[in-house]
């Protein structure tokens, strides 16, 4: 007899069950499902602790430069956080650009450590007077974002609609040349 011996048994109450119009619908949904456009939200917190999303955050300015780093990586564009505040002070630009610093501490969700991180970033926002949102999970690391986890990524960003593209991009350390394209830009947005 063997193991198949009644396959055919089997076969005709599969096609039974699973129809062409069963399996049709079932089968779209799942391939619309899988191949959809990701959301351009991702999941923050606070260094409270609080849940927000991406999305909410953008949702607060018409311009935001974005910084995304992991610890390793947060003096790499020192140069241009410290530029940032004194350009933007000299030419009365500090309300019309709002700064966003996320923190990639995936490597640390995990407890205990998840405390340490949160209590360390609450150190530096009291320092800095910037809010630090947390990607714990590191939802900015994938699609559609798709950050480097392991360096400096800043961006422009016009409008507080996350779907947009970046109006700028860069990635690890900034040249001069960079710095001032990042400030022309900014200037421009933040005058219109």
């Amino acid at each position: 007899m063997g193991l198949f011996a009644d396959h055919g048994k089997w076969y005709g109450r599969c096609r039974k069950v699973f129809r062409k119009e069963t399996v049709t619908p079932l089968f779209l949904a799942m391939t619309t499902l899988f191949t959809a456009e990701p959301s351009k939200t991702a999941t923050l917190e606070t260094s409270t602790g609080a849940e927000t999303s991406l999305s909410s955050v953008l949702a607060r300015s018409k311009t935001t430069v974005l910084f995304y780093e992991d610890r390793d990586s947060t003096t790499l564009n020192q140069h241009v956080k410290e530029a940032l505040f004194e350009r933007g002070k000299s030419k009365g630009l500090l309300d019309a650009v709002t700064v966003v610093a996320i923190a990639n501490v995936m490597k640390w969700n995990w407890f205990p450590a998840r405390n340490f991180v949160l209590k360390a970033v609450r150190d530096i926002e009291a320092k800095v007077h910037v809010p630090i949102y947390l990607d714990f999970t590191g939802d900015l690391t994938r699609a559609p974002w798709r950050f480097a986890g392991d360096t400096s990524t800043v961006l422009v960003l016009s409008g507080n609609d996350s779907s947009q593209p970046p109006v700028l991009q860069f990635k690890g350390r900034l040249s001069d040349d960079e710095v001032e394209k990042l400030f022309s830009t900014l200037e421009a947005l933040a005058t219109k």
